[in-house]
């Protein structure tokens, strides 16, 4: 059996596993499984995380595939990226522990992430247990633990999930089909998140194949007029690089306040590297912004002061799907 099809099995088991949990609440609507992040660090998407307290990161060939490898034994390295995490979702990944595992280290995969001190996680701690908890506030509180052997070198399946409401659920699966799986309430107190990505503490690992799904039914798509011109001007192009602004002018009767979103879908393989006043991700094609809380508010008529723009690799070429709080837009490109 490939190393591909058994982390398929595992990942099936995972999934199952927390399906069953969220079905128990779920019963006014069909579940979904709307990714809302992925990455396999086969491609250049290392630009989409950002990573706190330490550590040392990069992408390596591994096993038969690119992984993202956290080499440093110090602090509590800790990476995070994507949007969306909360009731209803699911995160799965896959890691291998490649440090010596003392009583206190921990490997693990987050949900719900804040910022390194404000998170939730599970993960297999000191080569004997799997664990589910939170740091909140920079203090670690484990939630729910049982017995769960583990060794150096070897890939393990995580999930975590938030089946509903003040729950907080979580599976692994070893290499050979054996699982666990914890569950406990959510006591809260923390900084809440919508983030995911990997914390360790005092220990190094592999990291693969992270996935965010959500289970909730879709929400009703917004109807009405789109409230916002859109424009995208291309400043300098660097090689195979460009910087471009994105403007909006409000054509809508009332003022539009943060936060607003806008996303577009690149059509030629484009990634962003970096942009600024706003947060964002991208997840193949489509690329998300969001506004920053303290961005002013933009009157009827009047257009954005505060500049939004972005740098990305592949060509100047106009996006499409172009949306503002979730409304179909037009997008003048130049």
């Amino acid at each position: 059996m490939s190393r591909t099809t058994r982390y398929r099995r595992a990942l099936a088991a995972a999934l199952a596993v927390c399906g069953l949990a969220a079905a128990n609440v779920l019963t006014a609507a069909p579940a979904q499984a709307a990714v809302l992040f992925a990455d396999d660090f086969e491609q250049p998407t290392v630009n989409v995380w950002l990573t706190g307290s330490g550590g040392t990161w990069s992408v390596v060939s591994e096993d038969g595939s690119k992984v993202w490898k956290q080499s440093g034994t110090t602090l509590t390295p800790t990476a995070w990226a994507g949007s969306g995490s909360g009731i209803g979702t699911t995160v799965t990944g896959r890691i291998k522990p490649t440090s010596t595992l003392n009583p206190a280290d921990l490997v693990s995969l987050t949900g719900r992430v804040a910022n390194p001190n404000n998170l939730y996680y599970a993960g297999l701690r000191g080569g004997t247990t799997f664990e589910i908890g939170q740091v909140s506030w920079g203090t670690t509180i484990v939630l729910a633990s049982v017995p769960f052997p583990h060794t150096v070198g070897s890939w393990y399946a995580l999930s975590l999930s938030f089946p509903a409401a003040g729950t907080v659920t979580g599976t692994v699966t070893a290499p050979g089909g054996a699982s666990a799986t914890l569950g406990a309430a959510d006591p809260g107190g923390i900084q809440q998140g919508d983030k995911v990505g990997f914390y360790l503490r005092t220990a190094t690992a592999s990291l693969d194949d992270i996935r965010l799904t959500n289970s909730l039914p879709e929400p009703t798509p917004p109807s009405g007029p789109c409230p916002a011109e859109i424009s995208m001007k291309v400043g300098n192009v660097y090689g195979s690089m460009f910087n471009a602004t994105v403007g909006f002018k409000n054509i809508s009767s009332a003022p539009i306040t943060a936060p607003w979103s806008m996303s577009w879908k690149f059509t030629s393989g484009q990634t962003l590297q970096s942009v600024f006043n706003t947060y964002w991700y991208q997840v193949g094609p489509k690329v998300t912004l969001t506004s920053t809380a303290w961005f002013p508010a933009v009157a009827p008529g009047a257009t954005n002061t505060v500049t939004v723009g972005f740098t990305a690799i592949g060509p100047a070429v106009a996006p499409t799907a172009v949306t503002f709080n979730g409304l179909s837009c037009p997008i003048t490109f130049s």
